[in-house]
């Protein structure tokens, strides 16, 4: 039942293992910061970034693209994560490629076997742990590592506090979870249907068609992320989430680096004076309506190839 999974791993762990042995031997500058594994799911006050550079962060980069397992005391549903950099002498685009598009081929494997089972979209992390092992995190597994053809002048890393991940959801779902979510309290609390706060909600539904589609915002936990510019713009041309070291090739001259700092909750900056507007439609399950189409993402120079393009074509 799990064989096709189970092969498609075992393809990206070769690639992975000859990628490892090929890099090393082309970086010319480049630094990490190895941060603490969240032992609970909340993201704490003080996060303590520890620099590392030379050989160790080397090192530290070949076990971080390899590892897929939660630490001792990890816990579920946090990541390991290594922001940093390497400027190589070589580029490594195609290998990059070959990886990311392996761990596209197991969540692929993973979302047939899902359907072939008729289960829901939750149950994918738990196909993968019952086909490679009890520890596998998904996200280590499948998020993609960023690799340019091209040499940035300027490389920033920074915390991002105040992100949110959008979802869509359509307006029959809404209505199906609030009546089940009536109906149950109705039943647990021996009210009538009509007073509960669910039945309130659909209430301000009962315009809405059910082929509508609502946004769904959820609050994302503080991560570091990456801005390259290689043009002479003021505005970034690439932002990454610095998951995993961003792969470069060396230039005329190095990229300056603005270097990752401390994570204090207190001291981060304020929200983006510019967020979005959103008409609410549901105030306490954070569902808006779709707001106008946003502005297309900074793309680097049409003549610099990488991952980071590939990945906005696919959005």
């Amino acid at each position: 039942m799990y064989e096709e999974i189970q092969g498609a791993f075992a393809r990206l762990q070769t690639a992975l293992q000859a990628f490892n042995l090929a890099w090393p031997d082309h970086v010319v500058s480049g630094l990490v910061w190895r941060l603490p594994l969240l032992t609970e799911q909340r993201t704490p006050d003080i996060l303590q970034a520890e620099r590392l550079s030379g050989q160790a962060a080397v090192d530290a980069t070949r076990r971080a693209l390899a590892e897929f397992e939660r630490d001792l005391g990890q816990a579920a549903g946090t990541v390991m994560r290594l922001p940093g950099y390497f400027v190589l002498s070589k580029s490594v685009l195609e290998q990059v490629r070959q990886i990311n598009a392996l761990k596209d081929e197991v969540a692929a494997a993973i979302e047939k076997l899902r359907l072939e089972l008729n289960l829901v979209p939750a149950a994918r992390p738990r196909l993968m742990r019952r086909a490679l092992g009890a520890k596998f995190n998904t996200k280590q597994l499948l998020r993609h590592i960023q690799c340019f053809d091209g040499s940035p002048r300027l490389i920033t890393f920074t915390w991002a506090g105040h992100t949110t991940a959008t979802g869509r959801i359509s307006v029959a779902k809404v209505r199906e979870t609030l009546q089940i979510g009536a109906e149950a309290r109705a039943s647990r609390e021996n009210i009538r249907i009509e007073d509960t706060p669910e039945y309130q909600e659909l209430r301000t539904l009962v315009n809405m068609a059910d082929t509508e589609v609502l946004t769904e915002r959820k609050s994302v936990a503080p991560h570091p992320r990456a801005m390259l510019w290689f043009s002479e713009s003021s505005r970034y041309d690439a932002m990454v989430h610095a998951n995993l070291p961003v792969f470069v090739t060396a230039g005329e001259q190095s990229p300056e680096v603005m270097e990752l700092k401390n994570f204090d909750r207190n001291a981060r900056q304020a929200k983006r004076f510019d967020e979005k507007r959103r008409i609410e439609v549901l105030s306490f399950r954070d569902l808006f309506l779709p707001s106008k189409k946003a502005k297309a993402a900074p793309q680097p120079p049409e003549d610099i190839a990488s991952t980071y393009r590939e990945s906005l074509q696919k959005r």
